[in-house]
């Protein structure tokens, strides 16, 4: 949380099996909270502790990756059937890059919070909106990887540098043999996807361990998504889960060589920060593209 408000992206990923306990270890419940609501009591208490020399806005956004398709999670719309696979959220969104070169998805709600118990209800409002469905492996199996961030923007009122980091933290859904989940018919479609998905960041990974100079991370939605976070210049952090059932030896033993070759990614951490001039500079020409966009001009180029 300290590196995110000094100006680093931060990532944090659950991997492994379906129902191993990822999306437990990384929300836990509303009683027994897991890493994601810690976090985000961490970043107001960090914030509180450091309100004397630093001011700050905090917004956050989560979006789903079902079966290639992102979904805005925060976006307002109908009640979810309880298969939670029938309800359209929002018009198709593409993934790009902000002016800052950091990964985003354009249309997507960032929502601004000022307190932890706003950020805390809008990431449970968020997350019982997301898709999941009982297997034979778990009765409560995520279908999508869910990908929820804070964004922290802080201005040092003494040194005057302008700051932005965010916490991106990924629960990805659960690898598994339709052999053993008896997947059939929807739950087919959506484990062929899941384990598409996670071959692709698999290839990722090993073309980073590799270094190689070509990184495919265009190959998938969810590795562009992540283009930042895995060889780019962010802090990341990996928990890898495993079940203790004798019959899920083979996954087990996937996943945590997953992990070994995740271990060994190098990242050049950076930090995104600027002074008071050329926040200024990029203020005024945001300013100047919204006025030319409201008079029918632009310009792009054409």
């Amino acid at each position: 949380v300290q590196s995110a408000m000094d100006g680093f992206n931060v990532t944090v990923f659950t991997y492994g099996q379906t129902g191993a306990g990822k999306t437990y270890t990384l929300y836990g419940s509303r009683e027994e909270p897991g890493i994601a609501p810690r976090t985000m009591r961490s970043i107001f208490d960090k914030l509180e502790e450091f309100s004397g020399s630093l001011e700050a806005m905090v917004s956050c956004s989560m979006i789903e990756l079902y079966q290639d398709t992102l979904f805005d999670m925060l976006a307002e719309d109908k009640p979810l059937t309880p298969r939670r696979m029938t309800t359209a959220r929002g018009p198709v969104m593409k993934i790009s890059k902000d002016a800052r070169g950091a990964v985003c998805v354009d249309g997507a709600i960032e929502k601004r919070v000022e307190s932890f118990q706003e950020l805390e209800r809008t990431m449970w409002n968020g997350i019982e909106k997301r898709r999941s469905a009982e297997s034979k492996m778990n009765a409560t199996s995520s279908r999508s990887h869910l990908i929820f961030t804070a964004m922290i923007e802080t201005y040092n009122k003494f040194t005057r540098v302008h700051s932005f980091g965010k916490v991106c933290l990924v629960d990805l859904a659960g690898s598994e043999r339709t052999k053993r989940s008896l997947a059939e018919g929807e739950q087919m479609e959506e484990a062929k996807s899941i384990n598409r998905s996670l071959s692709a960041l698999g290839d990722v990974i090993s073309a980073l361990t590799e270094k190689e100079k070509h990184v495919p991370y265009r190959n998938h939605k969810l590795t562009q998504l992540l283009s930042d976070a895995l060889g780019g210049t962010a802090k990341c952090l990996m928990f890898v889960n495993v079940s203790p059932v004798g019959s899920s030896a083979f996954e087990s033993s996937s996943s945590l060589q997953y992990a070994t070759r995740a271990k060994q990614i190098r990242n050049r951490v950076a930090k995104k920060e600027e002074g008071d001039d050329m926040a200024k500079l990029r203020q005024e020409n945001a300013q100047l593209r919204a006025a030319l966009a409201a008079a029918g001009l632009s310009l792009e180029p054409r």
